[in-house]
Order: C-alpha cells, then sequence, then structure tokens
C-alpha cells in the first residue's frame, strides 16, 4: 500500500479591519436577584404599599395573594372617595 501527500493550503482569515468590541455588563435588579417583592411601572420598581397615579386612576403595590406570606405583588386599584354620590 503506497500513500501520497499532497500540498494542502488552509484557508486565513483576518482580523486587522474588524472593529474593536467593548465590554460590557448589564444589571437586571428585576426584584428576584435581589431577594426583594416589587411592583414594576414605567421600568421603574416600587415596594408593597406604594401608591402612583396614572391618568387620575390611583393603584397601591398591594399582595397578590393575602393567604401567602413572601408571594408577589401586583397594582390594584383604590376605591375613589369621589364615586360615592351624595
Amino acid at each position: 500500500m503506497m500513500f501520497i501527500s499532497l500540498p494542502t493550503q488552509a484557508k486565513t482569515y483576518s482580523i486587522a479591519n474588524t472593529p474593536e468590541i467593548e465590554p460590557s455588563i448589564e444589571f437586571n435588579l428585576d426584584g428576584q436577584a435581589t431577594n426583594q417583592r416589587l411592583c414594576f411601572y414605567e421600568d421603574k420598581a416600587y415596594s408593597l404599599g406604594a401608591i402612583i397615579a396614572i391618568d387620575g386612576v390611583k393603584l397601591e403595590c398591594v399582595v397578590e395573594n393575602s393567604i401567602e406570606t413572601n408571594g408577589r405583588l401586583m397594582w390594584k386599584k383604590l376605591a375613589s372617595s369621589m364615586s360615592k354620590k351624595g
């Protein structure tokens, strides 16, 4: 059995003209990473009991399920005192 050796050429690549990439770090503190329960609105975090007003409607950050001591939070519409007729 005879083996024949043929010349081979590997493809070459150049990185001379590639732009340099700056390393970056992005922090996402969504409450789970910080072990906190939070409500979110417009990319802002609010804690339990926070009240915000959106277009005249007041919302409060409350517990989602009253029987859980460490469950998720949610926005709940506050009852308006102006809704009563008198």
